[in-house]
């Protein structure tokens, strides 16, 4: 289970959706006109393909539990990309990036390096080594 607090003398626009697909929205000093434009312009980027996680037709959906999918071989992030953890992956400084079959403590994917000097969590390679492509091999 996840709680978090979330302050809404900050928030603009919140909003909410349930694991049933039932949605709050919160707007905090917008009018509803301008609310609904920036969820229309929301919208309109995920329907273009321009967001960082893009929908596939094939891609599975996930099962319950820290971010992997049933097959345990895919694993979702917390910005909702999946990642295939069979392939290897390839950073900006050309690094490339292999699961190395264990999860930290939170459990995310541990990934080492090619010649397997470096190792660090997925989340982290992420945010440090990005972007990352698939290497079109097998990790």
């Amino acid at each position: 289970m996840s709680i978090e607090l979330i302050d809404l003398e900050r928030m603009r626009l919140l909003v909410g959706v349930e694991t049933d697909g039932t949605t709050t929205i919160y707007t905090r000093g917008i009018c509803d006109t301008r609310a609904t434009a920036m969820l229309r312009d929301i919208a309109n980027r995920l329907e273009s393909g321009t967001t960082p996680c893009p929908c596939t037709p094939a891609a599975p959906r996930p099962s319950a539990g820290r971010g992997w999918f049933s097959s345990d071989l895919v694993w979702v992030d917390s910005m909702g990309r999946a990642w295939d953890l069979r392939e290897s992956y390839r950073s900006a400084g050309n690094l490339l990036w292999r699961w190395t079959g264990r999860v930290n403590e939170h459990g995310v994917p541990v990934m080492s390096t090619g010649t397997g000097a470096m190792a660090q969590s997925l989340d982290v390679v992420r945010a440090l080594y990005a972007p990352l492509r698939v290497a079109g091999g097998r990790g």
